[in-house]
């Protein structure tokens, strides 16, 4: 369906890194999936994104979200 790119900072130490960041909307049952980093802090980034589109008054997609 859609695929959308931008590119982020990610901190490992006092260091940034640039990292790409893929969002995919497919067909299925809705869901929203974060892949690619084993991290702890990835189950906050979910609630985070929530809120970032909740705020721009946009609609939520009835679709299955992947981002990676």
């Amino acid at each position: 369906m859609g695929l959308g790119r931008t590119f982020g900072v990610s901190l490992v130490g006092l260091e940034g890194n640039v990292v790409e960041v893929e969002a995919q909307l497919a067909s299925g049952l809705p869901s929203f999936r974060i892949v690619g980093l084993p991290d702890t802090s990835l189950g906050e980034a979910r609630e985070r994104v929530r809120a970032a589109v909740s705020s721009c008054g946009l609609a939520w997609p009835m679709r299955r979200v992947t981002v990676g």
